[in-house]
């Protein structure tokens, strides 16, 4: 008798990847349902914590993020912007960059604490080393597609 696999061999990587994905998506916006952010309000805000960025530069780093029907780029710097959560660097050097002021930086913080939460659920089970590992191995994976030449 032929054994059957684990759900989790049943079904291709990119079956679960996106499973994945959407499921991050929705438990993010639960927690942060009430705040007025979004998933991309979040990473917006990660990526101004870091240090300033032109708005190309925001785009690039986050457009893996960004699919069809999200809220847009624009949208959350503007919304953040009225939040008084970000603005544009000013004086010279300013470059147009976007910069979190200390009110954002005071609200990221209050959502780190939320989205701390999902992230304590979905490592649930999982070790830093399997986590390390997983990255590394789907890491690899695109730097081969990356790699690959165009199909014919």
């Amino acid at each position: 008798m032929e054994e059957s696999k684990p759900r989790s061999l049943s079904k291709p990587i990119g079956y679960w990847l996106k499973h994945l994905d959407a499921l991050i998506d929705a438990d993010f916006e639960r927690a942060l349902a009430g705040s007025g952010l979004t998933r991309r309000h979040w990473q917006v805000l990660n990526s101004l914590t870091a240090a300033p960025c032109r708005t190309d530069e925001l785009s690039a780093a986050l457009l893996p993020f960004w699919g069809e029907g999200a809220i847009t780029l624009d949208e959350v710097l503007v919304s953040l912007r009225g939040r008084g959560w970000a603005g544009r660097v000013e004086g010279e050097g300013g470059d147009g960059r976007w910069a979190l002021t200390p009110l954002g930086a005071e609200g990221r913080a209050e959502a780190a604490g939320w989205v701390g939460a999902t992230r304590r659920r979905l490592m649930d089970g999982v070790t830093a080393e399997q986590y390390h590992e997983t990255v590394r191995v789907l890491s690899r994976m695109a730097a081969n597609l990356e790699a690959a030449p165009p199909a014919a």
